[in-house]
């Protein structure tokens, strides 16, 4: 989870996203996958707006307890692998925590695999969660991040103009085991297809859990041309650096749908493209998708974007499934 801590753009917030770990052959493995311990049934959560800058919604927050804790607010971020928080919170809730994981993001920075006995989200339960723990704090105002794949055996239904998460349990029609999820590819990002201002394709990242979208410094050449842009001071859980704002407009084309995000940085993006194996040229961060209703099934590796039904804006009415080229349609 990134924050911008110069004032002549964003101030203090999130951006760009998330807390994903490191693919070194050092890495312990993160299996098995949590179990559902609720009964497979609907589930609709309440989210609540998280605010970095005063009047400036910068993601949603689920509460959650660890280990029959007390409430902690997490962010829900579709750009997280694990879950994460800080030591302090770890202590709390009686997480031992043993190995050591590299965090990927702007940086690097080390943490610790811990297991949560019990991980409970309103009326949802998971037994025996993987729990990443760093030293201080993940996010300030916040006890930490929270994947939104950990939901992944239901289809998803995120509505973010109404804060809500619905669960929506596959058909299972004679089979009583819930639908296995590990078909998805092992980041359970949310990678699509887009194309930027009509002319450059590739894959952009759907982050929840950003701030801000960014895109890469080559393609911010190509959109503000040789103009000098404004650099803005980015800091996260896992470091920093220095990025620019991206005065010109920026229009993700993802299928047939428009999206323009009002704040633009220009980022270097190399790192998360070697995590990801495959070349990242930008990210969709919350509030290009906060009048959005998106709609993950993760068996089947879609996405849809759709915008609310009392919407007054027809070109926000449109509804579209998200897929890029094959061979991904998330990654």
């Amino acid at each position: 989870m990134w924050r911008i801590v110069t004032a002549t753009f964003l101030g203090i917030g999130l951006a760009l996203g998330g807390i994903r770990a490191s693919d070194s052959g050092s890495t312990p493995a993160l299996e098995p996958l949590p179990d559902l311990a609720s009964p497979y049934q609907p589930y609709k959560l309440k989210l609540a707006y998280f605010y970095p800058l005063p009047n400036h919604a910068g993601g949603v927050i689920v509460h959650v307890r660890i280990n029959g804790g007390r409430p902690l607010r997490l962010v829900l971020d579709s750009g997280a692998e694990f879950m994460v928080v800080g030591a302090r919170v770890a202590r709390a809730a009686g997480l031992a925590t043993g190995p050591e994981i590299e965090l990927v993001g702007l940086g690097g920075r080390s943490a610790r695999v811990g297991q949560a006995q019990t991980i409970e989200a309103g009326p949802v339960s998971f037994r025996n969660c993987r729990v990443l723990v760093v030293d201080g704090n993940v996010i300030e105002g916040v006890d930490g991040v929270i994947p939104l794949s950990l939901f992944s055996a239901f289809q998803l239904h995120l509505n973010l103009p109404e804060k809500t998460l619905e669960l929506i349990p596959y058909a299972r029609e004679h089979d009583p085991v819930i639908p296995p999820t590990h078909g998805v590819t092992k980041h359970n990002l949310l990678l699509v297809g887009a194309v930027l201002n009509g002319k450059q394709s590739g894959y952009v990242v759907l982050d929840t859990g950003a701030y801000c979208s960014a895109i890469s410094p080559a393609l911010a050449r190509t959109i503000s041309g040789p103009q000098v842009l404004s650099e803005v001071r980015l800091a996260a859980g896992t470091g920093a650096a220095t990025g620019q704002r991206v005065s010109s407009t920026v229009h993700f084309a993802i299928a047939d749908q428009d999206l323009v995000p009002n704040q633009v940085v220009a980022l270097d993006l190399s790192n998360l493209s070697r995590h990801y194996g495959v070349e990242v040229m930008g990210v969709l961060g919350f509030q290009a998708l906060t009048h959005y209703v998106l709609t993950v099934d993760y068996l089947h590796q879609q996405v849809k974007i759709e915008a609310p039904r009392n919407s007054s804006t027809r070109e926000l009415q449109r509804v579209q499934n998200v897929e890029p080229p094959a061979p991904l349609a998330f990654r």
